[in-house]
């Protein structure tokens, strides 16, 4: 596991709801990590896809409940997850580049008094529409809050949930979707990756039209913008933030990024990729999907270009691809086979370990006043 020491937290951080259970989640995390990798066992299970555990600090407290919560069937279980309401919005790019739909969460109202930091999140392979929601913004299932519909029921659970965790913490979010413009609402992971219409340079695209709509927006603190993605959506991030490339005018910058198991091969194979922001990277051991070595020879490369690059690497021993949910481990065989991965099948599902290890993990980088 490549780790280095946590950062101390000197500056005051975004606002979020009483309590001190930031230091006993790290401690907690940091315990159960150390107790838990030696022993970890790949099959651990974990709820449905339909009724994962929230990400929220009691579910960062409580590891095992990633693995044995309930399915949330009650209104009062659902009223607990459920993130604030998302304004749906319009992102408007170049002339090659359609109006894109995205989805805007705000802190509610009191949370925070100052200019609220933003983390535009960058979906995945899949899309960040739920398999109900039709590509006209509708969906069968409905979620209403203060008698108007709340569009946030049209995401992936998954994305929902990080809304919920981030709001929770001070943060505006914006989720574009860059898939259902282009009449692709529910993803491109069965597409051929080298043959895909939407590749990184769209997905950058994309990620610097959201940074150009966040720095707009009110009550927004342009110089603290966090570019977060999963998966395809993290190599984007990569893309974004590759200093090699040129930056265009009137963009905002990046403050820090964050990328969940992104696939490294072509930042890799790209002899003058830099950093144009501190990255965190966190990624699983035992992912066959897109490989842990990969981005560990990608931060001895910039590392190596860039001696002062604050590129933070976490690899999770024995935790797959999507660590960070809460679905059952399971086989894909829907993904086209790569150069150095002739089968078709790979391993994706959560991991209560790792997560619980890369909640806090991300906190703290959230939190850090130098990542």
């Amino acid at each position: 596991m490549v780790h280095a020491p946590v950062t101390p937290q000197h500056a005051p951080r975004p606002a979020r709801p009483a309590g001190a259970w930031l230091s006993a989640a790290v401690a907690l995390g940091c315990s159960a990590w150390l107790a838990g990798a030696a022993a970890h066992t790949p099959d651990l299970p974990a709820p449905a896809l339909d009724a994962p555990a929230p990400l929220t600090p009691a579910g960062v407290l409580a590891p095992n409940a990633v693995s044995r919560a309930a399915p949330a069937s009650s209104a009062a279980a659902r009223a607990a997850v459920a993130p604030v309401p998302a304004q749906r919005v319009q992102l408007r790019g170049d002339a090659a580049t359609p109006a894109l739909t995205a989805y805007w969460f705000l802190p509610r109202e009191g949370a925070t008094p100052r200019a609220l930091p933003v983390v535009v999140a960058l979906h995945g392979c899949g899309g960040l529409l739920a398999q109900g929601a039709r590509r006209d913004g509708t969906t069968a299932a409905t979620s209403t809050v203060a008698g108007t519909t709340d569009v946030s029921a049209l995401l992936q659970q998954r994305y929902r949930e990080y809304a919920h965790w981030l709001t929770e913490r001070g943060y505006a979010v914006l989720m574009p979707d860059s898939f259902s413009a282009r009449g692709k609402p529910h993803g491109i992971c069965a597409e051929p990756i080298d043959n895909r219409a939407i590749d990184e340079r769209t997905r950058r695209a994309d990620a610097l039209a959201a940074l150009r709509w966040v720095a707009q927006q009110p009550a927004v603190d342009a110089s603290r913008i966090v570019l977060l993605g999963w998966s395809n959506g993290a190599q984007a991030v990569l893309a974004t933030v590759d200093a090699s490339r040129p930056w265009p005018a009137g963009t905002p910058p990046v403050e820090r990024a964050v990328a969940f198991y992104p696939g490294c091969k072509r930042a890799v194979q790209q002899h003058s990729f830099r950093l144009r922001s501190p990255l965190l990277l966190m990624i699983g051991g035992a992912d066959d999907w897109t490989p842990a070595t990969r981005c560990a020879m990608l931060q001895s490369a910039v590392q190596a270009r860039q001696p002062g690059a604050r590129f933070r690497l976490e690899i999770y021993p024995g935790a797959y691809h999507g660590f960070d949910g809460t679905s059952e481990l399971h086989r894909r065989t829907d993904v086209p086979a790569a150069a150095m991965r002739k089968s078709q099948s790979v391993t994706v599902g959560g991991d209560a370990v790792a997560r619980v290890a890369a909640l806090a993990q991300l906190d703290s980088w959230l939190a850090s006043p130098d990542p």
